[in-house]
């Protein structure tokens, strides 16, 4: 019998398995696809995320990241920091650096075949994949937001729960700088309702020859999608000269967060649990974060006997919880605030303020806590709304 099983091998599954491992936990390691392989993801790692680990190579780093470029129509604005304050990254190498090091902790790994089957008994965890069955005094479920393994234990995710990103990677012929480039997109044509909204947005992240643009939110037909990222790409042509561009991925990003992510012996973790930013669609924080928590978790209830309710859930109640109630709220403000308010100034508002950009910027190093960030947003908020009201207007990326 294993100590602990894994179902898939991403940034969540992989950290919770290295964290296992090097407590000498006995942990089997389970992913449907074979590495290295590719994701639909902008590559985006934020300093609070790498800080966590403390052997990233850089030999993996695509980009260092000093600041954020915000692309509103015809007009942008640009945040810069005099540190790095992220890097990019391409999940191939990043996945299978996290992967090498858990099997260089002891873990074990099967690639290329699916769990199909999870049955929680009072003592163990019956798990199958392809014709084996293996048990396990634990279960961590890292397969992903559309993971059917997670949906059989945890229960069925809300049906709005998710939202939708394309992406694309474009290899240009000029150096693309080192600023995350965020692109605004106008109202859902088909205007969902508030509490299920995604603020949709593109983005157009660097790497060393190549550009990953993107495109997500809720709501919003797949043709408006393709239309927005068709100008996203015309528009990084304009500035860095298009070579060649690679085929659009899609892939789902959780909107809110499981009910229920525990049980008596299996934890949800990363974007299975619906561990990411409603605001943003930043997910590698919390997959590092909660594989960490759900490492240690494990190490508690095998080597102490604790609760997974008080090893996991504790944890993660106070590591990702309140980061993510407070860009839920967030993320609604700004559906809202798109309903009157004039979206380039009161980003404008926001974005001048010497305070809340230096409040950013300690908030993405990891500097301080969310609770800083938000109370200077909030401060800032009545006067924001204020100079934006009236005049509604959310810009369409740039017409070219």
């Amino acid at each position: 019998m294993y100590d602990v099983v894994i179902s898939g091998c991403g940034p969540a599954g992989a950290n919770a398995a290295y964290q296992c491992a090097s407590a000498g936990l006995q942990v089997l390691m389970i992913d449907r696809e074979d590495f290295p392989r590719q994701k639909c993801c902008a590559g985006g790692l934020l300093a609070r995320a790498y800080a966590r680990l403390p052997d990233f190579p850089a030999s993996i780093i695509e980009k260092e990241i000093t600041g954020a470029k915000f692309v509103l129509g015809d007009q942008s604005l640009e945040i810069k920091s005099d540190k790095r304050v992220a890097v990019t990254v391409k999940r191939e190498k990043f996945d299978t650096f996290l992967l090498q090091r858990a099997l260089e902790a002891g873990a074990e790994a099967v690639t290329g075949i699916p769990v199909t089957k999870a049955i929680e008994k009072n003592d163990h965890v019956d798990i199958t994949y392809g014709n084996e069955t293996v048990s396990s005094k634990l279960f961590i479920v890292a397969e992903g937001a559309s993971s059917r393994i997670a949906n059989l234990i945890f229960g069925a995710p809300a049906h709005s729960a998710k939202a939708i990103a394309f992406a694309q990677d474009l290899l240009v012929g000029s150096d693309p700088g080192d600023n995350f480039v965020i692109y605004t997109i106008g109202r859902s044509p088909t205007k969902p309702k508030l509490r299920n909204r995604f603020p949709a947005y593109g983005w157009a992240f660097p790497r060393k020859d190549s550009v990953n643009i993107g495109v997500g939110g809720v709501g919003y037909p797949t043709a408006y999608f393709q239309q927005s990222l068709e100008k996203i790409l015309k528009h990084v042509d304009i500035q860095h000269h298009l070579v060649a561009a690679e085929t659009i991925k899609a892939h789902p990003i959780p909107y809110s967060i499981r009910e229920k992510f525990y049980t008596r012996r299996c934890m949800a973790v990363g974007d299975s649990a619906g561990f990411a930013s409603p605001l943003s669609g930043e997910g590698f924080t919390y997959a590092i974060v909660s594989g960490q928590d759900a490492g240690q978790a494990a190490i508690d209830f095998i080597q102490q006997n604790t609760s997974l309710a008080e090893a996991y859930g504790s944890r993660i109640k106070s590591d990702i919880l309140p980061y993510l109630r407070s860009s839920t709220l967030a993320a609604r403000l700004v559906a809202l605030s798109a309903s009157f308010c004039n979206i380039p100034t009161l980003v404008e508002e926001f974005s001048s303020d010497e305070a809340i950009k230096k409040t950013c910027i300690e908030y993405v190093l990891g500097n301080c806590d969310w609770t800083k960030l938000f109370s200077s947003c909030m401060n800032k908020l009545p006067r924001a709304v204020f100079r934006s009201f009236g005049h509604p207007f959310v810009p369409e990326p740039p017409f070219c």
